[in-house]
């Protein structure tokens, strides 16, 4: 009778054991593979729900939630979900005051990366320009629209 009792006690650990990792929170490696599962494969979502233990609203939530472009996060521990989209991502931290000369300086650096910048903008406009001019003369086709409200 001790080894019934035993054997049904190791059942009921292997039950429990099983009960317990299907309760465990899914990682985000395994949420995404749901998502993918379901949205690249057409695996539907009744099926993705009983082979991994999760309800289908919460796979529907996911699914929500990636389109939202935001990656779900537990939401037991209160944390915000994360942004994926960089145009919502929070402002820098404003930098301590500099001083006169060191923003002087800076401008100065920014001054002359931009004249360079503006340098290079004009040039590749002339190259255009004389490439346009090269293709109207080798081709004999207008290609520059003409002013005027007929054309």
């Amino acid at each position: 009778m001790e080894k019934n009792e035993d054997s049904d006690l190791l059942e009921l650990q292997e039950l429990a054991l099983r009960h317990k990792e299907s309760k465990k929170q899914k990682t985000l490696e395994e949420k995404l593979m749901i998502v993918k599962a379901h949205l690249l494969n057409h695996v539907p979502i009744s099926q993705l729900s009983a082979d991994f233990h999760v309800n289908s609203l919460t796979i529907r939530r996911w699914i929500s939630t990636f389109a939202d472009g935001k990656v779900p996060d537990r939401r037991s521990k209160g944390t915000p979900d994360v942004k994926l989209n960089p145009s919502s991502m929070p402002k820098k931290s404003q930098k301590p005051a500099e001083s006169e000369a060191e923003e002087l300086a800076r401008l100065r650096e920014e001054n002359k990366r931009l004249a360079e910048a503006l340098k290079m903008a004009e040039w590749m406009n002339h190259a255009k320009d004389v490439m346009i001019d090269e293709a109207e003369k080798t081709f004999n086709i207008p290609i520059r629209k003409k002013s005027g409200a007929k054309q």
